[in-house]
């Protein structure tokens, strides 16, 4: 007969998928090995397998993690049951209904029910404070639910390494994700930027803030990627065509908003969009008419630069008076005739001083753009488009490399693989991170953080693009008293490999021998993986994928205890 409850480690790499019964009870358990650097954090996955009957009222927690007379607390190890979403597999535009489950979101503490033959995945966090001790720990997960005679226990080692982690405000690679602070408003019913909208902010925006995230969005704009998302995106500064037909804005929103990011340490970049909006499309509200307008000109005709210059005068008055003015971006995504709305900021602001600074994403790239990107401070380019012109990406972030204040990164977004959807590999996010700094890019890119669907804790289905492709966070329900925001997987292994990541370009920095070996290790990053279709790996990539990733870590903990041995003689 079996246990009704079975205990084990398995590799957070993989999602613990409920076609993986039998492959993951079968497997030979272990005590989980761990490496961390201090104040870092160290991930695990354990999973649950139900026996033959239902069990109740499950709960996890963490002991403490002893090494002699050290310890780490177990208020710094989180336990997070993973509550399953469901996805449509396949581009969102190819829906025909069918949907399978996915354990993506770190829902809480517990407790949780099991079924009879089902998994339950358990992500354990261990948050290594900065001050503690070098050395081997162990630890321990317990696990209780009704009916159990006596607590189940997976046993953790974690090595802790006499090294500290980089803070995320130091940073060498960092990570851009957009936000929809209007997505959040609605999902919870609340006015834009009432007092209530902003105390629900804060903590989601604070989980953005400890990835290594920095920059913010603001629409500038009506809708300025043409409702693509499942809510309104209206623009944050109010264009109101006077009586006397001169353009007034209403800066209101943008300030609350970008108010509120710099008191949590957000905001150094400030990226607007968009000059040239998905539809090109500009909305204001006419006094005299006592209506909404909407204009479209087409860039660089007179029409747009008279349209556009009165709006870019007064947002540089703006910024300059708040003090934001080297902070503010304008945006662009994905759009052609950048070059023209580049001449008409350059024409605007010029004649009073430094430009606006200028950022894109481009699903368009080769050599030949290399003019036009180099008036942008800020850069993007998609995964599929840089890994078709890769030479000439390397070339383009080899010349902007060290130029102080120039980004260049990658991004990835609907159809790309590997990927960050509902349903990808956990072990796809850290790839994606490690592969954009193989290519020499100095930070990722993506859309976005929280652009939810409409009910994203039960089905992360969109209509138009891969399940998940548009946030990487989950809401909590829409009628929570206080709302949590949740994690999920692949937003952890995305910071997991910005973590890891900056430790070896911290490494890189301490001595050459230390930076060539950095290289060869990120040489080591593979450019392609097989797919069967759908952006899902195929069964190749399912095994060498993870493998790799795990080849990496080993490799940047040879590298740490080198530079430990280095840094002691």
């Amino acid at each position: 007969m079996k246990p009704k409850l079975t205990l084990k480690i398995a590799n957070s790499d993989l999602l613990p998928t409920q076609d993986r019964y039998e492959e993951l009870l079968a497997a030979a358990n272990e005590c989980g090995a761990l490496t961390a650097w201090r104040g870092d954090t160290a991930l695990a996955l354990l999973v649950l397998l139900g026996g033959e009957e239902r069990v109740s009222g499950i709960r996890a927690w963490a002991n403490a993690f002893q090494n002699g007379e050290y310890t780490i607390s177990s208020e710094s190890v989180s336990c997070s049951f993973l509550s399953e979403t469901k996805a449509f597999v396949g581009n969102g535009k190819k829906d025909n209904g069918s949907r399978e489950s996915f354990p993506d979101v770190l829902y809480g503490p517990g407790p949780v029910d099991l079924e009879a033959g089902r998994v339950q995945g358990i992500f354990v966090c261990v948050h290594v404070p900065v001050d503690t001790a070098p050395g081997r720990y162990q630890g321990e997960i317990s696990v209780t639910a009704e009916g159990l005679d006596e607590p189940l226990t997976q046993q953790l080692t974690l090595e802790v390494l006499d090294a500290v982690q980089p803070a995320p405000e130091d940073y060498r690679f960092d990570i851009e994700l957009w936000q929809y602070p209007y997505r959040v408003a609605q999902y919870y019913g609340l006015k834009p930027f009432s007092q209530a909208h902003l105390d629900v902010l804060r903590p989601h925006l604070r989980l953005y803030r400890t990835l290594g995230g920095h920059a913010i969005t603001a629409s500038i704009v009506e809708e300025p990627w043409n409702g693509q998302t499942y809510g309104a995106y209206p623009s944050m500064i109010k264009w109101v065509r006077r009586k006397d037909k001169r353009f007034a804005f209403d800066f209101t929103d943008f300030d609350k908003w970008v108010t509120l990011c710099h008191e949590l340490g957000l905001g150094d970049k400030i990226v607007c969009y968009s000059l040239i909006p998905w539809g090109n499309k500009v909305t204001y509200y006419d006094e005299k008419k006592r209506a909404f307008q909407s204009f479209s000109p087409r860039p660089g005709t007179r029409r747009y630069r008279k349209l556009w210059t009165p709006f870019l005068k007064a947002l540089a008055a703006h910024a300059k008076e708040k003090g934001w003015y080297d902070q503010i971006y304008i945006g662009i995504d994905e759009r052609r005739h950048m070059e023209k709305a580049y001449d008409l900021i350059d024409a605007v602001t010029g004649a009073t001083g430094t430009p606006l600074r200028k950022a894109a994403a481009m699903d368009h790239f080769s050599a030949k753009y290399f003019p036009l990107i180099d008036r942008m401070a800020s850069v993007s380019v998609g995964l599929e488009t840089a890994t078709k012109a890769l030479e000439d990406y390397r070339v383009l972030a080899n010349r902007r490399k060290g130029r102080e204040g120039l980004r260049t990164t990658i991004y990835t977004c609907v159809g790309h693989f590997p990927n960050s959807f509902t349903y990808s590999m956990p072990a796809e996010s850290y790839w994606t991170i490690f592969f954009s700094a193989a290519q020499g890019a100095n930070g990722f890119l993506r859309w976005a953080y929280d652009a939810w669907v409409q009910d994203p804790l039960r089905d992360t289905t969109h209509v138009s693009f891969e399940s998940g492709d548009c946030f990487l966070v989950y809401p909590d329900e829409p009628d929570a008293a206080k709302p949590i925001t949740k994690s999920s997987v692949r937003l952890e292994k995305l910071a997991q490999g910005l973590r890891d990541l900056n430790k070896l370009l911290f490494l890189a920095e301490q001595s050459p021998a230390l930076a060539e070996k950095a290289t060869q290790l990120l040489g080591q990053v593979k450019v392609n993986y097989t797919q069967k279709g759908d952006a899902v790996a195929d069964e190749q990539t399912r095994m060498a994928l993870p493998s790799d990733m795990a080849a990496l870590r080993r490799g940047l903990w040879t590298l740490t205890e080198e530079y430990l041995s280095d840094d002691k003689k």
